[in-house]
Formats: structure tokens, C-alpha cells, sequence
């Protein structure tokens, strides 16, 4: 089975699938099946490798709900600590986003992404007074900030 017949595949069964990379500066990963949901798909980066999907998971049940995240939004129920959603620029989707793109080449369909953003060990976001910037050294900053 090719990586598309995957992805398909695990969108048809369960709705969404978990594309994780782990790279050598940094495990990331992100959504391919949200955009069915009529939501922007999620990329997440700074966690390790085993728990990118459960998060991935948790916000898919939350969307299927009728919940939505927007850039700009912090949100604290979906795992213990608080999280920041903010616009990933095309040109960062494109280099990290790939199967998400091909999936829907074909589809008709443009995939929009946020990423979720994860904060240090005091719960403090990277626009947040008093946030330790040497943890994101495990985090890649893609996101668009926002004014």
C-alpha cells in the first residue's frame, strides 16, 4: 500500500490520519482529513513523536462536535496545558505539509492550515510575557504572527 492509498484509506475508516515525521531538528506532524470537516487541517511540531497523533486525535474529536479553532484562539482542553492556534503560511505548508497538498490535488478542494502552538514548561505561549524562548528550540516557528 503507497503513502495516498494510507491516507485515503484512513480517512475512509476513521476520518483523518496522522502524518508524522520525525526529522532530525524536530518530530513534527500534521492532519490530512480535516478539510472533509469543512476545518483547516493542523500542524504541530515540539512534542515527541508518540504523542502528536493523541493530540491530533482530540482535536478531531472536538471538531466532528462542532467545535472550531481559529488563528489567534487559546484553547486549554485539550491536553493539560494551554495551546495557541496561528495561520501556517502556504509556503510552510508546502515544505512541511506535503501529503496534505497531494491528497487533495486531485480533490478540487485548497487545504488551509493552523498550527498549534505548544508552550513552554510554565504554560506560557511564545507571545506571552515571561515565555522561556529557549524552548523553542524544539518548536518551529512557521506560524504568521499575528499584530
Amino acid at each position: 500500500m503507497n503513502m495516498r492509498e494510507r491516507i485515503t484509506g484512513d480517512i475512509a475508516r476513521v476520518g483523518f490520519t496522522t502524518i508524522a515525521v520525525p526529522d532530525p531538528e524536530g518530530v513534527f506532524a500534521y492532519s490530512v482529513g480535516f478539510t472533509e470537516l469543512g476545518h483547516p487541517e493542523i500542524f504541530v511540531s515540539g512534542l515527541r513523536l508518540e504523542n502528536c497523533h493523541g493530540i491530533l486525535w482530540a482535536i478531531f474529536h472536538k471538531i466532528q462536535s462542532g467545535e472550531t479553532f481559529v488563528a489567534g484562539q487559546t484553547d486549554t482542553s485539550i491536553g493539560n496545558f494551554p495551546v495557541g492556534f496561528r495561520y501556517l503560511p502556504d509556503v510552510a505548508a508546502n515544505d512541511f505539509c506535503c501529503q496534505a497538498l497531494f491528497h487533495y490535488e486531485d480533490s478540487g478542494k485548497t487545504p488551509t492550515f493552523l498550527q498549534m502552538v505548544i508552550p513552554d514548561n510554565n504554560g506560557l505561549l511564545p507571545w506571552d510575557n515571561g515565555y522561556d524562548h529557549e524552548f523553542m528550540r524544539a518548536q518551529r516557528h512557521l506560524w504568521v504572527d499575528l499584530n
